[in-house]
């Protein structure tokens, strides 16, 4: 009899300590996930600084003077419907066909072009570049190493855009979109 109580009392105890952690578990896993984010926004407002500096340097090297107006169209600026179609790819899990779509919110910070990509209520990546008044020319730093992202946007219309997206991941795998955006 005091073998059975002494028993159901030491499992009592392993499924209550099991319990609390669990808990702890969860509250440190939410407390990482945060610091991630933190630390992904922190890495995304660098990029941009980033940018603007190699921006700056580059007008200050420049031996002609650009005329900013040509470089800003805002027409633009704006929310963009995004379809991404996967056309080429040597990396595994990616297909060929794979088709990808978001919303992608354009904007301007004196010449420099930022565009914030949305899926599922989120940003989830930061690109920022120039328009040359042809194209814009894009880059993002993946939160993963040794991932760089390069888009090239072309405008067809107002309300029109084409473009490729490349993404080269360690170990020269890549995946390149093509892209196809509609303005909202």
């Amino acid at each position: 009899m005091y073998l059975k109580k002494t028993c159901l009392l030491l499992i009592t105890l392993l499924i209550l300590s099991c319990g609390q952690e669990e808990k702890d578990f969860k509250s440190r896993s939410a407390k990482l996930d945060l610091l991630e984010d933190s630390l992904t926004a922190k890495a995304q407002e660098l990029q941009l600084k980033e940018v603007e500096l190699m921006k700056r340097e580059q007008v200050l090297d420049s031996s002609s003077v650009m005329d900013t107006a040509s470089v800003f169209n805002q027409d633009l600026a704006g929310k963009w419907q995004v379809r991404m179609t996967c056309t080429e790819t040597t990396c595994e899990g990616s297909a060929i066909g794979d088709v990808r779509n978001e919303q992608w919110n354009v904007s301007f910070k004196n010449d420099l072009v930022i565009i914030q990509a949305v899926s599922n209520g989120k940003v989830h990546r930061l690109y920022t570049g120039l328009y040359n008044g042809r194209e814009l020319q894009l880059v993002s730093n993946s939160s993963e190493v040794e991932t760089t992202i390069k888009v090239t946007l072309n405008p067809k219309t107002a309300n029109k855009m084409t473009g490729k997206r490349e993404i080269r991941q360690a170990g020269n795998c890549t995946i390149i979109y093509s892209l196809d955006m509609d303005k909202s």
